[in-house]
C-alpha cells in the first residue's frame, strides 16, 4: 500500500508517519509539507490512501482532494484536522473519514480497517467518492482554480479555469473546450455551474456553461433569439436560450 501523508507541520508528519509505519509496516510512505507537493506526489506515484491536512497554508487539504477526486482512480482520502470533535461532525455528517490531532494509535487503527475494506470492495470505494464529492461541491472548495480533463486516450490533463472557454454536454457527457481541444469532465453541468458561479462562467443554454471572457460578440438568430459566438479559433457559435439570457445581460450589462 502506498500512503501519502501531506500536512505543512513536520511534527504532525513524523507522529502520523511513526503510527502508520507501527501498524502497516509493508506500506511505503511518502510526505509531502503542502499541497501542491501532495499533488506532484499523486500525479508522479499510484498513491492507494491520502492524509490530507486541512489547514495547509496555500492549496488546503480540501482543494487537494477537489482535484484528485476527478482523477480515473483517485487515492481513498482521510482529512487530518485539530478542529475539535463537534467541527469533525461535519465530516462523519457526510461519511468521510477524518482523524484528529494529536492522532491516536486506536484511532487510526480503525480508519486503516476501513481504508483496507474499501480497497478491496470496489462499490464502498465509489461510494465514498461520491460522498467526498458531494461534500466539496457543497463546501465551495475551489480555492485551486483547476480542474482534472481526460483526454480521448484516456490521459488526465490539470487545466486552470481561466483556459477554458466553455463546457457543453454532448451525448450523456460534459466536454470543457478550449481554444482547439476537447475534454471529457467528470461533472455534470449543474455541479460545474455551482463551483465555477464566481469565476466568469455563465450559463447560456442548458447545454452550454460559458467563459464570459470569451464571448466575443451576440449574433442575432431568429425570433429574438441569439447565438453566442466565442472567441476560439472556430468562433464557435453556441445557442442563447431565452432563460438564461437573463442572467447573462445582468452579468454583462446588455441592454
Amino acid at each position: 500500500m502506498n500512503i501519502l501523508i501531506a500536512d505543512d507541520e513536520a511534527p504532525a508528519r513524523g507522529e502520523l508517519s511513526y503510527i502508520l509505519d507501527m501498524l502497516e509496516p509493508k506500506a511505503i510512505l511518502h510526505e509531502a509539507k503542502n499541497g501542491r507537493e501532495a499533488l506532484k506526489l499523486i500525479a508522479s506515484q499510484e498513491i492507494d490512501v491520502a492524509f490530507l491536512d486541512i489547514n495547509m497554508p496555500g492549496l488546503s487539504g480540501l482543494a487537494v482532494a477537489n482535484t484528485i477526486i476527478e482523477m480515473k482512480k483517485p487515492p481513498i482520502i482521510v482529512f487530518a484536522t485539530a478542529y475539535n470533535e463537534h467541527a469533525a461532525s461535519a465530516f462523519e455528517m457526510a461519511a468521510l473519514d477524518y482523524l484528529l490531532k494529536p492522532f491516536s494509535e486506536k484511532r487510526v487503527a480503525k480508519t486503516l480497517e476501513r481504508i483496507n475494506e474499501r480497497l478491496d470492495k470496489k462499490d464502498l470505494r465509489e461510494q465514498n467518492n461520491k460522498d467526498l464529492k458531494n461534500y466539496l461541491i457543497k463546501n465551495e472548495t475551489t480555492d485551486l482554480k483547476k480542474i482534472w480533463l481526460e483526454r480521448e486516450n484516456e490521459n488526465l490533463l490539470l487545466l486552470d479555469y481561466k483556459d477554458i472557454y466553455w463546457f457543453a454536454a454532448e451525448d450523456k457527457k460534459v466536454y470543457a473546450h478550449s481554444n482547439s481541444e476537447r475534454f471529457v469532465v467528470r461533472y455534470t453541468l449543474k455541479e460545474l455551474e455551482s463551483i465555477l458561479s464566481n469565476d466568469k462562467f455563465v450559463r447560456v443554454h442548458k447545454a452550454y456553461l460559458v467563459n464570459i471572457s470569451y464571448i466575443s460578440e451576440l449574433v442575432p438568430w431568429f425570433s429574438g433569439n441569439y447565438l453566442v459566438r466565442m472567441k476560439d479559433e472556430n468562433r464557435s457559435e453556441l445557442k442563447l436560450s431565452r432563460r438564461y439570457a437573463a442572467k447573462l445581460k445582468e452579468i454583462t450589462l446588455w441592454t
